[in-house]
């Protein structure tokens, strides 16, 4: 076997390098070839294929039967063999159908479609979680974008600063280590730009990642002033996490599960009833035959059967109670998963509603300190180039700048991640993401 072969096709999503995409467009190629989406939905088919397998147990099943059978064969007759060559042909159909079974069939049936309703909103869980991931990829890279253009600026405000002290040194106004200082900072911003175009690429190969796409093959996505950035929520942590309640899928798949193992529960009683069944068949046999020394001979003749049987377990070795015992054990299991489950989404909504207080206040003052900064650096830098400031001034609001642009840009980011986080876990991005060709 040649272990170069793989046994699975690597494929990748198809990219225009030329096109901006909108995160919208991304998630649409996310939801179109994540394997994870595709794996989904193939066992929401198999649980649809478990429902019609239970419903066939209230049809009859028929069989039709064709055999042909030829023997020579000596039965002792008195105190002699008597020799036999028979061949014969029989032609039937046998129908077995269960008339009565007290709800046996009925009870699996529905905890098989409760089991199907569990699995699509697994799927539909499947997506929230693929939606999210992309988004948090998503802003992660213009976070990182963004890092790296405060960086390019950073660099340029750094050698504007390094250019003024050589100019002041070469009229005499500024010492050697002031131009050495100088030199020195612009040296740690152009370090601090290095580390910032790695942590960008690393940010777009997450993203690539998340879209199932290749990071070799670059393309393009919305820049971060494009986008609308929220000022205020629109609702109340409460009613966050009422609607977690009522749209979180994985929660609704528990609750599902939990309607599956009441019906199991009913489904293991019926075992203690009777079961009524009918079998039936009619056919017709040909046969030809001889018994030496007589002559052959030939017949045929119509054929059925009819049986009405009642069958009813009076003792198994207390199976029907362990079965009992079991279901009503995996439906309590149930009922605590949910009451788990409800638990931590009012933890995760509170946790991301605050999260996105105070993501919103920390822009506000985010955006505050950039304009502060950016007046005071302004200032600093004029006043040492006209003598009032010294160069320790123009080096501490260099840095302050700096850190400011980096505050702005995370505040933002942070802000929109916020709210998909929040909505997220009240399961509303499901339905209220950011939409691209594809409804």
């Amino acid at each position: 076997m040649n272990k170069n072969i793989a046994v699975v096709d690597q494929h990748d999503a198809d990219v225009n390098e030329n096109h901006v995409y909108t995160l919208g467009e991304l998630i649409d190629i996310a939801e179109s070839n994540n394997p994870t989406t595709r794996a989904a939905w193939n066992r929401a088919k198999s649980s649809a294929a478990s429902v019609g397998i239970a419903k066939s147990e209230l049809y009859p099943t028929v069989i039709a039967t064709a055999a042909g059978t030829t023997f020579l064969n000596p039965p002792l007759l008195y105190r002699s063999f008597a020799v036999q060559d028979i061949g014969a042909f029989e032609t039937a159909v046998h129908l077995d159908y269960t008339l009565i079974d007290f709800g046996a069939r009925r009870s699996e049936i529905t905890a098989t479609q409760a089991r199907l309703i569990a699995a699509n909103l697994n799927f539909n869980n499947t997506h929230l979680v693929l939606i999210q991931q992309v988004c948090l990829a998503y802003y992660s890279l213009l976070n990182a974008t963004g890092l790296r253009r405060a960086a390019e600026v950073s660099l340029k405000d750094a050698k504007t600063v390094e250019a003024a002290a050589q100019d002041r040194r070469d009229n005499g106004l500024a010492t050697v280590p002031e131009v050495l200082e100088a030199r020195a900072a612009t040296a740690k911003a152009n370090y601090d730009l290095q580390i910032a175009i790695g942590a960008e690429r690393v940010a777009f190969g997450n993203l690539a990642t998340a879209i199932t796409a290749t990071p070799v093959r670059p393309f393009n996505v919305e820049p971060l002033e494009d986008l609308h950035i929220p000022e205020a929520l629109d609702v109340s942590v409460e009613k966050a996490i009422a609607r977690a309640f009522e749209l979180r899928p994985d929660l609704q798949a528990d609750e599902a599960r939990v309607r599956a193992s009441e019906q199991e529960v009913k489904h293991a009683y019926t075992a203690y009833y009777p079961t009524l069944e009918f079998n039936g068949g009619k056919g017709w046999v040909r046969a030809w035959g001889q018994q030496g020394p007589f002559a052959a001979t030939y017949a045929e003749t119509p054929t059925y059967m009819a049986t009405l049987s009642l069958r009813w377990t009076l003792f198994d070795g207390f199976r029907r109670e362990s079965a009992i015992a079991q279901a009503k054990a995996e439906e309590a299991a149930a009922k605590d998963e949910v009451r788990d489950q409800q638990d931590q989404i009012s933890n995760q909504v509170w946790s991301e509603y605050t999260n996105a207080e105070t993501a919103l206040a920390q822009r506000q003052a985010a955006i505050s300190l950039l304009a502060a900064a950016s007046e005071s650096y302004s200032a600093a830098i004029e006043s040492y180039k006209d003598g009032v400031r010294n160069f320790l001034d123009v080096l501490s609001a260099e840095n302050d700048l700096a850190r400011a642009r980096a505050v702005d840009v995370t505040a933002g980011t942070q802000v929109l991640q916020s709210f998909t986080d929040l909505a997220f876990r009240t399961g509303e991005l499901l339905g209220n993401h950011p939409k691209g060709n594809t409804p």
